[in-house]
């Protein structure tokens, strides 16, 4: 999967778009991102089987695409590749570096539960996009 770079989101609204349509160029599933390992040109391959196992397994998939996660396994990782993994997901630098109160729903730091849409707790390692 090539990273479309001009067509990754920079809000949620334009995730929620990206995720609704049909593209196949960024990570949707589980599977894909054992793809993007296997590859062995992905940021996801230098990471030790555990962290990545870790991260995997965290993340949760809605509505066509990665909803929510814990980016404590990626932290051996450089800033650029950190980046370059969600981008891998269709979401922006931007997006990531977006102030809480710019968006809605759940922000980086709190994890999504699945009580009720919405519902979220602080949890500083986890990430949650309500697209």
């Amino acid at each position: 999967m090539e990273i479309e770079r001009s067509r990754l989101a920079k809000n949620e609204k334009e995730y929620a778009a990206l995720l609704a349509g049909e593209d196949d160029w960024f990570a949707r599933t589980a599977e894909d991102v054992e793809r993007l390992r296997a590859s062995r040109q992905h940021p996801l391959s230098n990471l030790s089987y555990e962290d990545f196992k870790e991260f995997l397994d965290s993340l949760a998939f809605r509505n066509g695409g990665m909803v929510s996660g814990n980016y404590k396994p990626l932290m051996s990782l450089p800033l650029t590749q950190i980046f370059e993994v969600f981008e891998s997901f269709g979401i922006s630098r931007q997006f990531l570096a977006e102030e809480p109160t710019e968006r809605e729903g759940c922000d980086v730091h709190l994890e999504c539960r699945d009580l009720a849409p919405g519902v979220c707790e602080f949890s500083f390692w986890s990430y949650c996009i309500n697209p």
